[in-house]
């Protein structure tokens, strides 16, 4: 399983859906889909946190080893 996918798992089962995700976590739709389709390694470091926090997650869990 991809990091991508694991994210997209985790916000899935946290929220009904991606878009409500975005809303509460206050980052655009589009920058959270265009993560999760092509490269979390890509986003800024700051979106990334956001998401973490929202998700109660540390985000040393999405580093590549």
């Amino acid at each position: 399983m991809t990091r991508e996918q694991k994210l997209r798992n985790l916000i899935l089962d946290q929220y009904k859906s991606l878009r409500k995700f975005a809303l509460e976590a206050d980052i655009p739709y589009s920058t959270l889909m265009t993560i999760l389709s092509r490269d979390l390694g890509g986003a800024s470091f700051d979106v990334v946190v956001k998401i973490c926090k929202r998700l109660e997650v540390n985000p040393m869990e999405f580093s590549e080893v």
